[in-house]
């Protein structure tokens, strides 16, 4: 199961962890597909990781080198290569 850990502001990013791994999910791959903006940028990001939760699990794994997972949204980066 995944859990968003907060906005990282430094870095401009949402991090979450799944399994043990820990994820930086940039603004700009959240505002690809909506805006950020207008006072309710916060709840927007967490209802878009919430509904891609499984993609986002999947490219973590993937990072993280587990065999036959699939890199699924670009743009999303271990914490530590952050």
């Amino acid at each position: 199961m995944m859990e968003v850990l907060g906005r990282d502001s430094a870095r401009e990013a949402y991090r979450v962890t799944s399994n043990g791994v820990t994820g930086l999910i940039p603004d700009r791959v959240i505002s690809r597909t909506m805006e950020l903006t207008g006072g309710r940028g916060h709840q927007t990001a967490y209802d878009w990781i919430a509904r891609h939760s499984n993609d986002i699990e999947d490219t973590l794994k993937a990072l993280s080198g587990v065999p036959r997972a699939k890199l699924r949204i670009a743009g999303i980066v271990l914490e530590e290569d952050g």
